[in-house]
């Protein structure tokens, strides 16, 4: 017959099955891997081995509560050697289906099948089982995992540290109170293994790695789940103390002490770390004996597989190095490639390894030459971060990565800089910038999307679950890739040809990076010029890490508020002081000199700049720049700020919208007690309605202190202005308020500060909320934005995200917003806001130039002003001298 049936078994092995599942079955235990070589003794398609399979699971699993976690792979072997079973097992669909569960939860960690249809077949397993509480409850469990290590393995790290919380539901329903408590420690533990993992903590790994032992002990687990191997244990050693201690020791004596004597792909990784010493091995015969090691683990298929293939390339770089030559390089790139081949049909950028490959592959390629390829694979290591940024939906476990993104971008932009690829330059900075905003902004109109994609089902879970569904967010960000082509075209990152095309739309002279240098390479400014070719000039002195100016500032800029006494402010002051002329000498002088300055005699107006500034140069106001004459920076050109390239394209191809006295105006609402009050607000924001708004809403205090009749100026208030779907709303939004913003790592905030929609609750609208709110409404069309209210500039998330209360208004596509870099100055701002409307609208300047001139206005205090100036804002005029930059540079343009 073929099958086995007809073929006598060996009764030896019979007896042996026999005897072990009698054992199992009256409590005891068996060695049962002994037990699965019996079975596989027996002739293939027997029913006795079968049987016998079946009748251990069936076991195993106490008739479906689940398999012992320490013999998942025996159950899983057992499961496919286990048939029909015989009808005495009347447990056995119950234990086959929480066998199963088990066995598809572990082969989704292992990459060894596909998560989606896993959760399928588990989905159909619980619809045969419904009723069956324990198969249910292993079913649940096994998708619970599956969740898990499909969050962890997308680098959604809120997902997987979610599910781990979501782990109290399954452990309240044992009942056994100490066997609860016990798990709850494991859970919490694994949470803080996680976290600590995320920072780079490894001796506090390595400490709750121990704990996980002993808990597994008192589980009656097997602790080797979570012990230390020698291998494990010298890695986190390692990591810890990055120079292995290994001089004195031959390189076999290094291997033996860093195996332990095992010959596993992770010890062999662990010795070959070990023999570079860190990366800073200089010998040729212990690099080539690490060579050697990792080339052997990398032959080893396993978990470790890839790791190794990537130390391959790794040590061969290394060597090539220390041979001043490129020798073996050709094989690192090949390593290279075929690993990020292999990791791109494995989910791509969603890889962990995925930047580190691609980053040391355009390492090599540049050694070797290639440039093009270089710069490609530099680009591509990039993705991972934009791609993190939309799956993680907790901000504060994306923003260590996405600091990282940025400071990969500015290196990239500065080595292909050096290659002359400018545009692939202007792609690397742009590609690490804003990446949160950006993510904010895509997942807003998800559900259509997925519909688009065809995607019906997972586009009703997330209008039912919402984002916050552990991984449910990752799972349609990986719709969203596919159906854009790859993370790179999600990002739609723009061209030089787009950005000149928008600078030609928003009437500007130039689009200017201004890079910051590092510890091997001047700082640069990157210039897009609206005709012409780009360029790059060297700044070798524009350093945020070695100056006491721009340390000082930003230290007093974290300090400075508006409701500090004028004697208090004196050292922001002061710093700003400084800053202005250190700003000059390390860049803003050597650009206008350079491309702006020749032609000036020839212009009809000054040089219009958009300036995108990286890393704490995002701080800086650029327009306070100051030369030895005492000339502002200001005086000699126009300056506004853009989050990225790819926003500022976005916002030029946005249709003009009219601005009319209609509108909306939020004077000092009453806060009770949140905030100070602001009576020169009162009187600016009175001002400002009356002479250029006078159809627009008003709303909070009027300067006497009482309450405007059309409301107090609370959240929803200002929320039902930015839904409003008519034209009766206005397109003009004028904030006499305060605005509050912290930048702390686990409570980051922007906010409006309002009067509350209720005693008692806080009257808040933050930055998030905007971006919510203005999508909600696609008609809607909000052309002007004036923040006079503090901090509505800084970036909540990292300089390099521009997440803050302006840009959120930008994202949410408004055409102009005017934000602030401090806590502006209560008399001074409202001087300067009453210039601006005035400039505006009473004069018809664009608002980039409205606003400069209303700044030069106070800057120069012999410079005239407008007859209209009302009388109860006279007086504040006739004391201009003294509002210093600190009252007139704070406020920034950013948008048409």
């Amino acid at each position: 017959m073929g099958d086995g049936t007809d073929v006598p078994a060996d009764p030896a092995a019979v007896a042996r099955c026999r005897a072990a599942v009698d054992a199992v079955a009256a409590g005891g235990q068996h060695d049962l891997s002994s037990f699965l070589a019996d079975l596989h003794a027996l002739p293939a398609g027997h029913p006795v081995r079968s049987e016998f399979a079946a009748t251990m699971v069936t076991l195993l699993t106490d008739g479906g509560s689940g398999p012992p976690v320490q013999l998942i792979a025996e159950v899983s072997a057992l499961l496919d050697l286990a048939g029909t079973a015989p009808p005495h097992l009347l447990a056995w669909p119950q234990a086959r289906a929480s066998a199963r569960a088990f066995q598809l939860a572990y082969q989704v960690q292992d990459r060894k099948a596909d998560a989606a249809e896993a959760i399928a077949e588990l989905d159909a397993l619980a619809a045969e089982q419904a009723g069956f509480p324990h198969p249910l409850a292993a079913l649940a469990a096994a998708r619970h995992g599956i969740g898990f290590s499909v969050s962890f393995q997308r680098g959604d790290e809120s997902s997987a540290m979610g599910m781990l919380g979501q782990m109290g539901q399954l452990i309240d329903r044992i009942g056994d109170e100490q066997r609860a408590a016990q798990l709850r420690d494991v859970r919490d533990t694994m949470a803080e293994f996680l976290r600590a993992q995320r920072t780079g903590d490894w001796s506090a790994t390595q400490d709750q790695l121990e704990r996980l032992r002993h808990s597994a002990l008192a589980l009656g687990l097997d602790p080797s789940l979570f012990e230390l191997t020698p291998s494990s244990g010298a890695i986190f050693g390692l990591l810890t103390d990055p120079r292995p201690d290994v001089d004195g020791l031959t390189a076999e004596e290094t291997v033996r002490k860093y195996t332990g004597g095992e010959t596993g792909a992770l010890n062999k990784l662990a010795a070959g770390y070990a023999l570079m010493r860190g990366g800073a091995e200089t010998d040729l015969a212990r690099i080539d004996r690490a060579v050697g090691l990792t080339k052997e683990a990398a032959a080893e298929p396993g978990p470790a597989q890839d790791l190794a293939r990537n130390g391959v390339a790794i040590n061969l770089w290394r060597r090539a190095e220390v041979l001043g030559s490129t020798e073996g390089l050709d094989e690192a790139r090949q390593v290279l490639e075929d690993l990020i081949r292999d990791l791109r049909g494995r989910g791509g950028s969603a890889n962990p390894l995925w930047t580190d490959a691609n980053n040391l592959l355009s390492q090599i390629s540049r050694r070797l030459g290639d440039h093009a390829a270089s710069g490609e694979a530099g680009l591509t290591a990039l993705y991972r971060f934009a791609r993190r940024a939309l799956v993680e939906s907790d901000p504060a476990v994306a923003r260590t990565g996405l600091r990282e993104a940025a400071a990969m971008g500015m290196d990239l932009a500065r080595q292909r800089v050096l290659a002359g690829d400018y545009a692939g330059a202007m792609e690397a900075l742009d590609t690490g910038r804003g990446l949160m905003l950006f993510a904010e902004v895509e997942m807003l109109d998800l559900v259509p999307r997925l519909r688009a994609a065809g995607q019906d089902a997972l586009a009703r879970r997330w209008e039912t679950e919402g984002p916050t569904a552990p991984g449910l967010r990752a799972e349609a960000i990986e719709v969203l890739v596919d159906a854009a082509g790859g993370i790179e075209h999600l990002l739609r990152l723009p061209s030089p040809a787009d950005v000149r095309a928008a600078l030609r739309t928003v009437d500007a002279d130039a689009l200017v990076y201004l890079v910051p240098a590092d510890e091997q390479q001047p700082g640069m400014a990157l210039v897009i010029p609206r005709e012409g070719r780009m360029a790059y000039l060297p700044l070798s002195y524009l350093s945020v890490r070695q100056d006491n100016e721009i340390e000082g500032y930003l230290t007093a800029l974290s300090r400075f508020s508006r409701e500090l006494a004028p004697v208090a402010q004196a050292s922001f002051t002061d710093c700003l002081d400084d800053l202005c002329a250190w700003a000059w000498r390390v860049a803003i002088g050597p650009l206008l000199d350079r491309y702006f300055a020749r032609d000036a005699e020839k212009r009809d107006r000054v040089p219009r700049i958009v300036l995108i500034p990286m890393a704490e140069l995002a701080a800086i106001p650029w327009q306070a720049a100051r030369n030895r004459e005492g000339t502002y920076a200001l005086e000699l050109a126009a300056f506004s700020q853009a989050v990225s390239a790819r926003e500022f394209c976005a916002n030029a191809a946005r249709p003009p919208v009219r601005l009319t006295s209609t509108g909306l105006v939020v004077s000092d609402p009453q806060t009770e007690g949140a905030a100070r009050d602001l009576p020169a607000a009162r009187l600016e924001a009175l001002e400002v309605h009356k002479a250029f708004l006078h159809a627009a809403k008003y709303v909070g205090r009027r300067p006497n202190g009482s309450p405007s009749p059309s409301g107090p100026g609370t959240a929803e208030q200002v929320r039902a202005w930015l839904t409003a779907d008519g034209p009766q709303a206005g397109a003009v939004l004028h904030l006499a308020c305060h605005g509050q913003f912290t930048s702390d790592e686990r409570a980051a905030k922007a906010c409006l500060v309002l009067a509350p929609d209720s005693p008692g609750t806080p009257g808040e609208l933050g930055a998030d909320e905007i971006v919510r709110l203005l999508h909600r409404t696609p008609g809607r069309r909000i052309g002007l934005v004036v923040m006079a209210a503090c901090h509505t500039g800084r970036s909540i998330h990292g300089y390099d995200e521009a997440y803050s209360l302006g840009t959120a208004f930008l994202a949410g596509g408004v055409r102009t917003v005017l934000f602030t870099q401090w806590a502006v100055p209560d008399e001074a701002t409202s001087m300067l806001m009453y210039l601006f409307h005035h400039y505006l609208r009473a004069e018809k300047l664009p608002p980039w130039q409205a606003l400069r001139t209303a700044q030069l206005c106070l800057l120069r205090p012999d410079a005239p002003i407008p007859g209209s100036v009302p009388a109860p804002l006279r007086e504040s005029f006739a004391h201009r001298e003294h509002v210093g930059v600190a009252g007139w540079a704070g406020f920034v343009h950013g948008g048409h």
